[in-house]
This record gives C-alpha cells, sequence and structure tokens, in this order.
C-alpha cells in the first residue's frame, strides 16, 4: 500500500505543477490582453463596407426603405443616425452621381470624422 499512495502522490504533485503552470500562463495572456485594450483608441472607427454597398444602392436610385434596412445591419449606426445620414443625402439624389458623393459625405458628418473616401463607385461590388 505505500508504493501505491506514492505513486498517487507524484500523480497528483504533477498534475499540481501543470494546474499552477496554465494559470501562470492564462494570468500572463490576461495582462498583456489588458495591455493591448488600453493602447487602443477607442474613438477609431474601421470601415464597414456595407455602407459603400448602401451608397452605391443609395446613387443607383433604391428606395429609401431598402437603403434603411441595410444601414441598420451596420455596426456603426443607430436608428436616429441613419435618419440622419439619408436627410442630409436625399437632396443630392438628383446629382449626376445619383448623390454617391453626398451619401458618403453624410455618414463621415454623422459619424464626426472622415472614417469612409469617396470612391468610384464601380469599385464597390
Amino acid at each position: 500500500m505505500g508504493k501505491e499512495v506514492m505513486e498517487m502522490m507524484r500523480i497528483l504533485a504533477g498534475v499540481g505543477l501543470l494546474s499552477l503552470s496554465l494559470l501562470v500562463l492564462y494570468s500572463v495572456k490576461k495582462v498583456y490582453d489588458y495591455r493591448d485594450m488600453r493602447e487602443m483608441d477607442p474613438t477609431v472607427y474601421y470601415e464597414d463596407y456595407g455602407i459603400y454597398k448602401a451608397a452605391k444602392v443609395f446613387a443607383e436610385g433604391v428606395p429609401v426603405n431598402v437603403i434603411e434596412e441595410m444601414l441598420s445591419k451596420s455596426y456603426e449606426l443607430d436608428v436616429m443616425q441613419i435618419e440622419q445620414i439619408l436627410s442630409l443625402a436625399l437632396p443630392y439624389r438628383n446629382d449626376s452621381d445619383g448623390g454617391y458623393d453626398a451619401f458618403i459625405q453624410a455618414v463621415n458628418q454623422v459619424l464626426g470624422e472622415e472614417v469612409y473616401q469617396i470612391n468610384n463607385i464601380g469599385e464597390i461590388s
């Protein structure tokens, strides 16, 4: 019985050492994640290519309710912002580009910074 107890103690010690090692590695990862998160600028927006697609269909004359539905899928915009974008862009729908430039400018104006660039309509699929 003494051998079995000693073998069991060695196994438990190995499991304990492995658990402690995993705990240390997990803690180090959490510290690095926290540090990286603090270094990120929370005001930085990333382009949502759905906005460009919405601008393209806006320029093609698609009904406003379809564009509202497309914009509602964007992580950047809420309902009030969508309404504001459309109210800013709709007067320019009869422009030569169908209001594409005005739509992109309206999105940037509502977001408060120059996130989206005015592209050639043919580049967006």
